[in-house]
């Protein structure tokens, strides 16, 4: 085997040579059928390297002298050679890539020679990166055709995450072209499934700020079909906090603080709304962006907020912004945003008329609230039993609310405290007057059950067995 190897070595360069110039003595067939010679004895001999170069010029030959159809062919003929190396299999696809890539034939040619590539490289380990590129282009050109369906499809069939020969960054531009023709194929609920694979915290290192961008401005999208306000907003400060924040109010940076602003007003209330409420307030960079922190004071100050008012100074900004993010990172998806921003200014004010009254007709709420009593009284109603975000009870023929807050623990163990005091006193003032009342209406009984009690501790000294014998 050795002698083998080292013949092959030296000789091979020669061969190969000589089989070229059968080539271009016009005998193609006479060269392919002399480098297949030469390919059996490398592949026997297990001689990766001269096999892998025997095939590579088995490739570039038959697409020099046969065309792309023969250049398919020579690649599957290649793979399917008994015991064939992993090396000539790889090189073999990765010269017919490169071909491709160079020559760029036409659009027919290159689908049928990509999938037959892909046929080659299906299931094989070793070409899962190649395999990958393939899949790739060619659903590149069924997308430039409009063919959204099968593109989506044929990236779905790779589960890249697990390709560990594959780099990093390429594994994450890959999935998020599979979440983006999901979502252009309308398959939100895949394209989440897709999202997840993803993890926030890896794409957040140095070097990845275009792919944790584009993972975001995806997330959006997804986010914005299901009408997730919270959703949206935490996507937007995340892309706020990958740019850099400068002087400028027309940077980057400005237009993703603005919608982090805007769809934390239209989120529902909660812990985390709070608590990105309050974030987003406290942040230096909004100082350069005052009707936006003004906007937020408004939510964060306990003090009515007058719709009308809220409109007429907001609502065209807010509006044109909302639209042009749409259009912008969610084209084609409709929100509507001025029913949950009146339904948000409602709530705030509901939670601040709780802070300042017990006992308010619902009259005088609906006033405050600027809406009907009707209104009003669904809103409480929605507060208390759904979001369970205010305590208060309603006497509805009396046409009053009243606002309650629940009792710290402290209260309620201390009370349960006095009550069990209050318990024992009871019981020992009972025992007291009944044994008053025995010895007032029965004074016999009443004497010998004290003479009893009198003798108690001396037979108990003398004994304990005594003491029911002497009773």
């Amino acid at each position: 085997m050795a002698s083998t190897l080292t013949m092959t070595d030296k000789e091979l360069p020669a061969k190969i040579a000589s089989a070229a110039a059968l080539a271009d003595s016009d005998s193609p067939q006479a060269a392919i059928d002399a480098l297949l010679t030469l390919e059996r004895t490398s592949r026997l001999a297990e001689a990766a390297p001269e096999t892998a170069a025997i095939c590579t010029e088995l490739v570039r030959l038959a697409h020099a002298r046969q065309g792309w159809v023969a250049l398919g062919e020579m690649v599957v003929l290649l793979s399917k050679r008994r015991s064939q190396l992993k090396a000539a299999v790889s090189r073999s696809v990765q010269e017919a890539m490169r071909m491709l890539k160079e020559e760029k034939p036409d659009e027919d040619t290159q689908v049928q020679l990509l999938k037959t590539l892909c046929d080659v490289t299906s299931g094989k380990i070793y070409v899962e990166v190649e395999r990958a590129s393939l899949t790739r282009s060619l659903a590149t050109i069924y997308e430039s055709r409009g063919d959204i369906s099968t593109a989506a499809d044929l990236m779905q069939e790779l589960q890249v995450e697990t390709f560990s020969a594959m780099d990093r960054r390429d594994k994450y531009d890959f999935i998020l072209e599979q979440v983006r023709l999901c979502l252009d194929k309308a398959d939100n609920v895949r394209a989440g499934i897709m999202a997840k694979k993803i993890v926030p915290r890896q794409i957040s290192r140095e070097g990845l700020e275009d792919i944790k961008l584009r993972y975001y401005a995806l997330m959006v999208r997804i986010h914005a079909a299901n009408g997730d306000m919270l959703e949206i907003c935490r996507a937007y400060i995340a892309r706020y906090e990958t740019t850099t924040v400068t002087g400028d109010a027309a940077e980057p940076w400005a237009r993703e603080l603005r919608l982090a602003v805007a769809f934390v007003v239209l989120s529902p209330y909660g812990p985390m709304q709070k608590d990105l409420l309050h974030r987003l307030s406290s942040d230096k960079a909004l100082a350069k962006l005052p009707e936006y922190k003004a906007l937020l004071k408004l939510f964060t100050t306990s003090e009515l907020i007058r719709q009308p008012v809220l409109m007429s100074r907001f609502g065209e900004e807010l509006g044109n912004l909302i639209a042009g993010a749409l259009k912008d990172d969610a084209a084609g998806v409709e929100l509507d945003w001025q029913e949950p921003l009146k339904q948000r200014v409602t709530e705030h004010n509901l939670r601040v008329c709780a802070l300042y009254y017990t006992r308010i007709p619902l009259a005088r709420l609906a006033t405050l609230l600027d809406t009907t009593k009707r209104d009003a009284e669904a809103k409480v109603s929605a507060m208390v039993s759904d979001q369970k975000s205010l305590q208060a009870k309603m006497d509805r023929p009396e046409g009053i609310v009243a606002f309650r807050s629940p009792p710290a623990p402290e209260e309620t163990l201390n009370t349960w405290a006095g009550n069990v005091t209050k318990l024992l006193t009871l019981v020992e003032t009972t025992r007291n007057l009944i044994h008053k009342e025995t010895m007032v209406h029965k004074p016999g009984k009443a004497v010998a059950a004290v003479a009893v009690m009198a003798s108690a501790p001396a037979d108990a000294a003398g004994g304990g067995e005594e003491t029911p014998a002497a009773a």
